[in-house]
């Protein structure tokens, strides 16, 4: 009769013996196809950094996002391919989240300036702008352009991190400035004499000068700056700005991009 501790020596044996012979299959057995494809992923969202209140550009319609880069920003889909996620946030948040990679591309009427080029690779101009300034009607007599209003008004607001911002600061060194996250802000201290004028984009002065028709007045004759709006990427992001530019130099040529801006601008002419 076989011994305890040699009947578990020859199973262990045994045991080695196996898994040997299955090494040895496994090495010479030819690898199935489906070893080498990688488990299909869902297609990764282009993330979009735009600003709520930012109308003609971005802004909410009822339920639903509305404006120029939002309108745009559904063709680029499109053409990509991909799905978007749109994130809104302050304008002064924009920048960060950019570089942060929290969002792929800023949208949001985003001005051209060296500040934010020594940051932000910027992609073809989608827009000519510039900055205007909103009173209230009821001052209209006071003032005759918008250079006279930064010059002469007390209390000037502007949003936060914006080229108005920047302007008003240099050109109207004896006024309080005052700097709101939002348009909106903006505006409804506007409309309580809080402050005497609203600088902002021209597209927005005139936005909100037709939605508070008889109250607000637009001044935009002529414009104190000359921009160029333009989408906003990381350095590192040559290629998706790449494939941006291309989109865009398409819809100007099959006049895509004409049409959108003339829905939300109809009337608009730098100047």
């Amino acid at each position: 009769m076989e011994s305890p501790g040699r009947a578990a020596a020859a199973r262990a044996a045994a045991l080695v013996l196996a898994v040997l012979l299955a090494a040895g299959c496994a090495a010479n057995r030819a690898p199935d196809p489906r070893d080498l494809v990688p488990t299909p992923t869902p297609v990764p969202a282009i993330r979009i950094g735009m600003v709520e209140d930012a109308p003609p550009f971005s802004f909410r319609q009822g339920e639903r996002p509305a404006g120029i880069d939002v309108d745009l920003a559904t063709y680029l889909g499109q053409d990509l391919g991909r799905p978007l996620r749109v994130f809104t946030m302050p304008y002064d948040d924009l920048v960060p989240a950019l570089l942060d990679k929290r969002v792929d591309v800023i949208m949001s009427g985003l001005s051209i300036s060296r500040l934010r080029e020594l940051q932000v690779d910027f992609g073809d101009p989608i827009f000519r702008s510039g900055v205007g300034v909103l009173i209230r009607r009821s001052d209209a007599s006071r003032w005759k352009s918008p250079a006279q209003v930064v010059k002469e008004a007390q209390r000037i607001g502007v949003t936060k991190n914006t080229t108005a911002e920047r302007y008003v600061r240099e050109n109207a060194p004896d006024s309080q400035v005052f700097g709101y996250v939002s348009n909106t802000n903006a505006i409804a201290e506007l409309e309580q004499r809080r402050i005497d004028a609203f600088v902002a984009d021209g597209p927005t002065v005139a936005w909100y000068a037709a939605s508070h028709e008889g109250s607000m007045m637009p001044m935009l004759r002529p414009l104190l700056t000359q921009e160029q709006v333009a989408w906003g990427f990381r350095p590192s992001s040559r290629r998706l700005r790449e494939r941006v530019n291309e989109s865009i130099a398409r819809w100007r040529s099959d006049g895509t991009l004409n049409g959108v801006l003339r829905r939300w601008v109809p009337a608009w002419e730098p100047r």
